[in-house]
């Protein structure tokens, strides 16, 4: 297999990193997720001046909410943004050896940072959830990819009003209909998105093809495989009429996505395990049962893994929201994965990416394709 080239570059407002900045530069740490803020972690060896002061920090170049940054690119193609955030923390460490003293910059995205940063209550009459996230991604300048919500609230049933700061508000409107809530930039032009849609599974291609054990096409150092068995369940409960005060079932025997595999976890277990709902923000019978079908959806998503990639070999940055496809880990536990979290350690030696990945089903379907178009010959 031939290994392409890999560099990387960090912009801090807008501009390239300055040169004592860069040369001080020893690793960078990118953690992004489909559940939390993307976190970002800059490490720098300092050494001191004629004038005593460390030579990096002589400029100061990392003031609170400044916009970093960070791209990668492995092979002939652009560089890619893995990261768009902003400064949130600084730490030095001073040691009495010359050269031994650090500084490390850490940037959170906007879900982190400045979604996170003034708290105001806002009411949002009559408008889905959907709706909802649109209008708050369309405040921070950021490109809406939200997918339609259910539009299970009126204003006859009950109005929609926020209290807290607008990251914590878009969780809790995710959290109650299964959806993934992030930021991600774009990767030509770096421009932020925000995410408010259920994860993105086949038919959506997969982004990558990872190898364990598969020879000259082997580009992962590890894949750990763990299946909670006992954890998917069946949701049951009872919700009130809110006008009648008639109790309404609220049964969701099976998971509301497509299966990634050729056998369901849900189905597995005979009998299945039954979750009670006890507590619901629910407004309505028929919202009741939508958030039911999302916890019986999300319990069955219990086959986890975490894979090694080597990305000098891989040739690009894996991102998290987009399935790959794994082999050589088995009939049972080869095939599509979703991409949950994805850690990148950028150095001037190396470049590996963690990933965390998890399906709803296990075993090959027989329509999986692995080929990547993208691979290095």
């Amino acid at each position: 297999m031939k290994i392409v080239p890999t560099y990387f570059s960090v912009q801090v407002a807008f501009a390239p990193l300055p040169p004592p900045w860069f040369h001080a530069l020893r690793e960078i740490e990118v953690e992004t997720s489909t559940s939390r803020a993307a976190i970002c972690r800059l490490h720098f060896d300092l050494s001191r001046n004629a004038f005593g002061d460390f030579d990096a920090l002589a400029i100061e170049l990392f003031r609170p909410l400044v916009p970093i940054t960070v791209r990668i690119s492995a092979g002939p193609g652009v560089p890619l943004a893995i990261l768009s955030g902003f400064v949130a923390d600084g730490q030095l460490a001073v040691a009495n050896q010359p050269g031994a003293s650090t500084y490390e910059v850490v940037a959170m995205d906007a879900l982190g940072t400045i979604m996170a940063h003034i708290d105001q209550p806002f009411t949002w009459p009559n408008m889905s959830d959907d709706q909802i996230a649109a209008a708050i991604f369309g405040r921070y300048g950021m490109i809406p990819l939200v997918m339609p919500a259910p539009p299970l609230r009126t204003m006859l049933d009950t109005t929609t009003t926020q209290r807290g700061h607008d990251a914590g508000f878009l969780r809790q409107l995710a959290g109650r209909n299964g959806f993934s809530l992030y930021v991600q930039p774009e990767p030509i032009s770096g421009q932020s998105i925000g995410h408010f849609h259920p994860p993105l599974l086949p038919p959506l291609p997969p982004q990558a093809v990872l190898s364990i054990d598969f020879g000259s096409q082997t580009n992962l150092d590890s894949f750990n495989v763990s299946n909670d068995m006992l954890a998917p369940a069946a949701v049951f409960g009872l919700k009130s009429e809110p006008r009648s005060r008639v109790p309404i079932p609220v049964i969701a025997p099976v998971a509301a996505e497509m299966p990634m595999g050729m056998e369901p976890a849900l189905n597995r277990v005979i009998p299945p395990r039954v979750e009670r709902i006890y507590d619901t923000d629910a407004a309505s019978p028929a919202e009741a049962q939508y958030q039911a079908m999302q916890r019986a959806t999300e319990s069955a998503r219990c086959i986890r893994a975490t894979a090694v990639v080597d990305g000098l070999k891989l040739n690009r940055p894996l991102f998290a929201g987009v399935p790959v496809l794994v082999r050589g880990a088995g009939r049972q536990h080869s095939g599509i994965y979703y991409v949950e979290s994805v850690s990148h350690q950028i150095s001037r030696d190396g470049y590996k990416q963690t990933v965390g990945l998890w399906r709803n089903a296990v075993g090959l379907t027989g329509a999986e394709v692995f080929i990547d178009p993208l691979a290095v010959a």
